[in-house]
């Protein structure tokens, strides 16, 4: 989890310590990188770059001792770095640690339309891992899930990180919106996540709807739906007959339009691999 202003980002460790719920060997790494120049080692003197470093180390300490109860603390590992490119560190870091997913908070570019340009995009575009941005829209409660839903890997990860949440959240419910457009007429579940909806218990999937709905604008739909939601998780898809440029398009205006907080999902890998089993099995 890469944050680069830590009091500003209590919500986005929140939302990932629910994600992780209370699985034994679960971790979350809090990464905040100091971005520096090239030749900042020519500007800084070693003793100015160590006060940075340990000045953000206290940060993320204090974050998570006054935003975490005591038993959560351990399973939070802060990591600060210098860099000069905190995408591709971000990256580098993820691959070393062998990351499963990368939850990121969005911050809108300056002098830049595109609201998922920047630093941001360019996680989406090329990180070697799954990746999920985080658009707060003050999340407090997290009892109303919306996913919009049409087959591919990148809704099939939303469903998955909203499969967590409700299987953490008692209270939790979820709705799979399943959209039928005259361009995309496919509104069935992959296989993998309709074979694990079978093996949920009762008491859960009584909490689980996933009706179809018949629209010419899917945003538009998504929109709506999202009012009675308190998080809207949808995949970074072009499955709508839209322009190649959706996937930017899509998840500009969802997060410019979204009546709730927002997570966006993009799937590294075009393989759906079975994740929530060992979940569903505990």
């Amino acid at each position: 989890m890469p944050v680069a202003n830590p009091h500003s980002q209590e919500g986005l460790l929140k939302l990932a310590v629910k994600i992780v719920g209370q699985q034994p060997l679960a971790q979350v790494n809090l990464l905040n990188l100091v971005e520096m120049q090239e030749d900042y080692a020519f500007s800084t003197t070693p003793g100015e770059v160590d006060r940075i470093l340990n000045e953000r180390q206290r940060s993320l300490n204090q974050l998570i001792q006054t935003a975490m109860p005591a038993e959560i603390e351990a399973r939070i590992r802060p990591i600060v770095r210098v860099t000069n490119d905190v995408a591709r560190e971000t990256s580098a870091i993820a691959q070393l640690e062998g990351i499963d997913l990368i939850l990121m908070g969005w911050h809108r570019p300056v002098f830049d339309q595109n609201r998922l340009g920047g630093r941001v995009g360019k996680m989406l575009g090329s990180a070697p891992k799954d990746v999920a941005v985080f658009v707060d829209q003050n999340l407090t409660a997290l009892n109303q899930i919306v996913v919009p839903y049409v087959a591919s890997v990148h809704n099939d990860l939303a469903v998955e990180i909203a499969l967590r949440l409700m299987l953490n959240l008692p209270d939790c419910h979820l709705k799979v919106l399943r959209l039928v457009t005259e361009a995309y007429s496919d509104s069935e579940l992959s296989r993998e996540f309709s074979v694990l909806l079978e093996q949920l218990d009762p008491a859960i999937g009584n909490r689980i709807e996933t009706p179809i709905i018949t629209t010419s604008d899917p945003i538009a739909a998504v929109v709506e739906a999202s009012r009675s939601a308190d998080l809207t998780i949808a995949g970074a898809s072009r499955e709508w007959g839209l322009e190649r440029q959706t996937l930017g398009r899509y998840a500009d205006a969802l997060a410019n339009q979204c009546h709730s907080s927002l997570l966006i999902t993009r799937k590294y890998s075009q393989v759906t691999t079975p994740h929530l089993v060992s979940l569903l099995r505990g």
